[in-house]
């Protein structure tokens, strides 16, 4: 007879550097062989993938352009704008921005291969990397180089998907995007954390809470019969037992010679196995661990939360507004910032908003309502002798604006329509 030893998860002891400690029960070798890396955790986390997903689609909803820095002028035909609607065979604009920002959340930062083809100086297509398929070269680093044009890394290659596609690319064809500061690792300044790794041990939490919950569901209605032997009681016959499991036994349907009972010669004691499941507080455990991770994305309560908390659409309009304009904005404009390395011309830069969308047509009805505000103060300064370029002044508007010209235009639209 063989004996096969019970399997044993051995907990995983981890200090931190500020000196706090936790035991992870079923890590026993690291993060990344049990739960795999932080872009494979982020794509089947039951509250982190939807709440990533949620962001990263209304990063994609930007209106993206190419502006002139001195007259504002957009220019919407441009081959770089061409390159981000089309980037590559597989994808468009919106799922190239889609996975650019999930990549760059879940993994800290977010690698982009302009790809060439051979004797074409612009790219001809693009293509998101995964950063952990990248192996820098030996003894890799990024010395602190004089000037800002260091040609030796742009030189230097790295080995993309060495099992794969084992592809050798320059720096020079590589863009990297940051979610979180880059150059804090002085020896190799492409390298960065993920905001992820701050929330291992409660992404950890949420995945065994609901583990827990799902083996109590499974094992929930179970019963424990005893033998409750009493003073006093005296057991059936081999008879009486026969005629009492003849008369409880089903003979007609799919429960045909199935017994509905158990008779037996002894007394017996019967005992639920029932586990309330709110005395556990998973589910509470769960709403804690869920809005942590909300926060992590800076997700204001108001916009998605498990607590199940009604709020108004006032709250929620601020909310989204707010988000778009403190959050997704700035992340729109360090990735735009970084494209503008693709531009030659320096009086040129890649330009982006979110003023198209729905929920911001209110700042736009609020900053029309403002500047109809200033007008009329203007109206009225003009009107009480003050002088234009101090009326100008105070209402708010560019005291060079020529008054005498608008006034002019006025008179004759208003001569036009008398005219009709």
């Amino acid at each position: 007879m063989q004996f096969k030893l019970p399997r044993i998860n051995i907990p995983f002891f981890t200090r931190y550097i500020n000196g706090d400690t936790f035991y992870n029960i079923k890590e026993h070798g690291n993060w990344n062989s049990y739960y795999g890396t932080n872009l494979e955790i982020a794509q089947k986390h039951p509250i982190l993938t939807p709440a990533i997903l949620f962001v990263a689609k209304l990063f994609s909803q930007a209106d993206i352009c190419i502006r002139d820095k001195e007259t504002g002028e957009k220019i919407y035909n441009h081959w770089i704008l061409d390159l981000l609607k089309k980037p590559n065979y597989y994808q468009t604009q919106n799922d190239f921005l889609e996975a650019h920002n999930f990549t760059q959340i879940a993994e800290g930062k977010a690698v982009v291969w302009l790809r060439r083809t051979t004797g074409m100086a612009t790219p001809t297509s693009m293509y998101l990397l995964d950063p952990n398929l990248i192996e820098y070269p030996e003894e890799f680093r990024t010395s602190l180089a004089k000037s800002s044009k260091n040609n030796n890394i742009k030189n230097a290659r790295i080995i993309y998907d060495r099992d794969g596609e084992n592809e050798s690319i320059p720096f020079r064809d590589l863009l990297f995007f940051y979610d979180l500061p880059n150059g804090l690792n002085t020896e190799n300044m492409f390298e960065t954390h993920s905001r992820l790794d701050g929330l291992r041990q409660t992404l950890v939490n949420t995945l065994d809470s609901l583990e827990a919950k799902n083996v109590i569901l499974k094992t929930n209605g179970k019963e424990l019969i005893t033998a409750d032997a009493k003073a006093g009681s005296f057991p059936l016959t081999d008879n009486e037992k026969k005629d009492v499991e003849d008369t409880l036994q089903n003979n007609y349907g799919s429960g045909k010679n199935r017994k509905r009972g158990i008779v037996t010669k002894s007394n017996l004691k019967w005992q639920s196995l029932h586990i309330a499941l709110r005395d556990l507080g998973l589910d509470e455990s769960i709403k804690v661990d869920g809005n942590l991770i909300y926060t992590a994305l800076h997700i204001p309560k108001d916009i998605i939360s498990l607590e199940a908390k009604k709020t108004t659409y006032n709250n929620f309009k601020e909310s989204m507004v707010s988000y778009i304009q403190n959050e997704m904005q700035p992340t729109l404009d360090s990735f735009l910032a970084t494209m503008n390395i693709l531009l030659d011309d320096n009086r040129y830069e890649l330009y982006g908003t979110y003023e198209k969308m729905p929920i911001m047509q209110f700042i736009l009805i609020e900053r029309y309502d403002g500047i109809q505000k200033k007008a009329t103060a203007l109206s009225m300064l003009r009107n009480a002798g003050i002088p234009d370029d101090l009326a100008l002044e105070m209402a708010g508007f560019d005291k060079n604006i020529q008054l005498e010209d608008l006034q002019q235009q006025q008179q004759q639209q208003q001569q036009g329509e008398e005219d009709e």
